[in-house]
């Protein structure tokens, strides 16, 4: 509660005329605590300046020669700044609650910037593992067109390859047989040999293979239809040549050097080829009933 006193104004002169009197109006509490401030300041100046080496007050130091001053400007100065703590503290308060509320949308924004900025990157790294993928499609499309290719030339080099081989193997065949023909043209001519003579050679030797006489009719039957048991038969396609029509004649040597005009020599080798691929004559000549050839 405030000692300070209240100050009245006078009736106007309207008031008088009229016979009404009204009491003094009371101040309003600003417009009396800042005429009390003034005055309690102008006091306060006052005596201030007639003390001799004063020294330099400070903020609570005036207040107090204020207060010593006048007791009223003392009251009226602390009613002043109760006045203006309030609005302050409220100003102070205010501003607090906007830097709050400031804060919380800096906050918002800046999370709503986040989802964006996380929104762009999620779509630029899906773009870049699109593109990743792409190329990678596109690099193995490359690789299989590639392999392929690649499979395509050794095939073909592999077909080119057969072909010269065969080529080479009938160039052979051709050297061989023209050496033969040239070896024959420059022999002399074999003396005549009875078949007969033939065909008693080998029956003599089918016992020295295991076999019982009545594999020579299948042997008389296949030499018969080879070469009609001449050692010097030669068959003009092929090259075959003597009573087996060994195929190159030359295979005859391994039964000896006299392969191409001794009989005994070619029915030797004949019976041992026979033995190896066909086990019997009569086997032999199964296999050239059904094929044509032995």
């Amino acid at each position: 509660m405030s000692n300070a006193p209240e100050i009245t104004l006078l009736p106007s002169a309207d008031e008088s005329a009229n016979g009404r009197h009204r009491s003094g109006r009371r101040l309003h509490r600003g417009a009396t605590v800042l005429t009390a401030v003034v005055a309690a300041g102008a006091v306060a100046m006052a005596t201030y300046a007639g003390t001799p080496s004063a020294p330099v007050l400070d903020a609570e130091g005036a207040d107090n020669k204020v207060a010593d001053a006048s007791p009223f400007a003392g009251d009226a100065l602390r009613n002043v700044t109760d006045s203006v703590a309030a609005p302050l503290d409220e100003a102070i308060s205010s501003m607090q609650a906007e830097r709050s509320d400031a804060a919380l949308n800096f906050s918002a924004w800046s999370s709503l910037k986040a989802g964006d900025v996380a929104a762009e990157r999620a779509q630029e790294i899906a773009a870049e593992r699109a593109a990743a993928e792409k190329a990678a499609a596109e690099k193995a499309a490359a690789e299989r067109a590639a392999a392929e290719e690649a499979a395509a030339e050794k095939a073909a080099a592999e077909r080119e390859a057969a072909a010269e081989r065969e080529a080479a193997a009938a160039e052979e065949q051709r050297e061989e047989a023209a050496s033969r023909s040239q070896e024959r043209e420059q022999a002399p001519a074999p003396a005549p040999v009875s078949s007969g003579d033939a065909r008693s050679i080998a029956r003599s030797m089918l016992g020295s293979y295991g076999w019982g006489s009545d594999q020579f009719g299948c042997l008389d039957s296949l030499w018969m239809r080879e070469s009609g048991w001449n050692h010097t038969a030669q068959n003009p396609s092929s090259g075959a040549y003597g009573i087996p029509q060994a195929l190159p004649g030359t295979k005859m040597a391994t039964a000896g050097a006299d392969w191409r005009t001794n009989p005994a020599t070619q029915i030797s080798w004949g019976l041992s080829y026979i033995s190896g691929r066909y086990g019997t004559p009569c086997g032999a000549w199964a296999h050239s009933q059904s094929v044509g050839w032995y």
